[in-house]
């Protein structure tokens, strides 16, 4: 008897689903969403200022000054793969900031095969254990893969003069909380997956100018995100309900921020790393002119990332440069901001 099954993926649905903790379940919100960032290794827990701030730290959308937007769209890994999304975060009152987020990634054009052992005398064990098999006969169609998050951000800004001791000093520092409730939606073929999820965030401020009353100090910032913090499930409407857990991730991060007054520039470090698959490793450089051309370097795990910023009036243009085992990538994402 002929089935008609989807050659490997829908094998794969099965086996890592029936395991409950997938270890590479809605990887896709690892991608970022920020050429800012990207073009930095993704070395930006700390440095989370922007309407982007939910896929990295949401207590940065703290510091969002006005009502700012945001979209991205690019393929990725040689065209394999197409991510969008788009953002937008309003402050509101007493030092909160609302914002909502959309993000997705789509596979087109996956070509389904009727499975019949019969043609070519392999069976559907044999491909999944020999990825050299090719398939010899033509496909019966094809189909998608949607996977869909949307973002409901709440952040809260609490800059504290401190009081150590010294008489009439106290230090200024900032401090900033966040919260996304995040709704997922994985689509393969005919089954789909759905789950909630919630990230917290902080980070802590510290002007080195303010301390020192000197403009030539710059800022150290402290990044810490809590990502699916009670272990997001995802729930497949397949015959068993099979369930995908996304696992607790803690980043955290610090970056340092150098004013060079004398030339109306500023260089930026950063430095992150995820709890995640065994702990990656997030490193960024960024240089900035006249707040209005940035060049941007860093590592994303080992792969090297490069980037570049045009910011004119109220609209920021960065591009990002990412090298991958599947095909290096190249993104551009526009904000506006009142």
């Amino acid at each position: 008897m002929i089935n008609k099954i989807i050659i490997i993926l829908s094998f794969l649905l099965v086996t890592m689903t029936s395991a409950q903790n997938t270890r590479y379940s809605a990887e896709f919100l690892e991608l970022g969403v920020s050429a800012k960032a990207l073009g930095m290794g993704s070395a930006n827990v700390s440095l989370s200022n922007d309407v982007t701030s939910p896929f990295w730290n949401p207590a940065g959308l703290a510091f969002v000054p006005k009502l700012q937007v945001a979209s991205l769209y690019a393929d990725l890994f040689n065209s394999m793969q197409k991510q969008s999304y788009i953002g937008a975060a309003m402050p509101l009152f007493g030092g909160t900031t609302l914002s909502f987020s959309w993000v997705r990634l789509s596979i087109e054009g996956i070509d389904r095969h009727e499975y019949d052992p019969s043609l070519d005398g392999y069976t559907a064990l044999q491909r999944i254990s020999d990825p050299t098999i090719a398939l010899t006969y033509e496909p019966d169609g094809t189909f998608g893969s949607y996977d869909d998050a949307y973002y409901i951000s709440f952040a809260k800004h609490l800059p504290l003069n401190l009081d150590i001791g010294w008489q009439y000093w106290e230090m200024p520092i900032d401090m900033a909380f966040g919260l996304n409730v995040k709704m997922i939606n994985l689509s393969l073929d005919k089954n789909s997956g759905s789950g909630v999820g919630i990230d917290l965030g902080y980070i802590f401020k510290l002007g080195l100018d303010k301390i020192f009353v000197s403009p030539y100090y710059g800022d150290l910032s402290i990044g810490l995100s809590v990502q699916d913090l009670f272990n997001t499930r995802i729930t497949w409407d397949t015959e068993k309900n099979w369930e995908d857990e996304i696992g607790r991730n803690f980043k955290t991060g610090f970056s340092y921020s150098q004013p060079i007054p004398i030339i109306s520039s500023r260089m930026t470090v950063a430095y992150d790393v995820d709890t995640r698959y065994d702990g990656l490793e997030h490193v960024g450089f960024e240089y900035i002119f006249s707040e209005m051309l940035a060049v941007r370097i860093g590592s994303n795990s080992g792969y090297m990332t490069t980037g570049a910023g045009i910011y004119i009036w109220k609209f920021k243009f960065d591009y990002a440069y990412q090298s991958h085992d599947l095909g290096n990538s190249h993104r551009v994402s526009l904000l506006f901001g009142l």
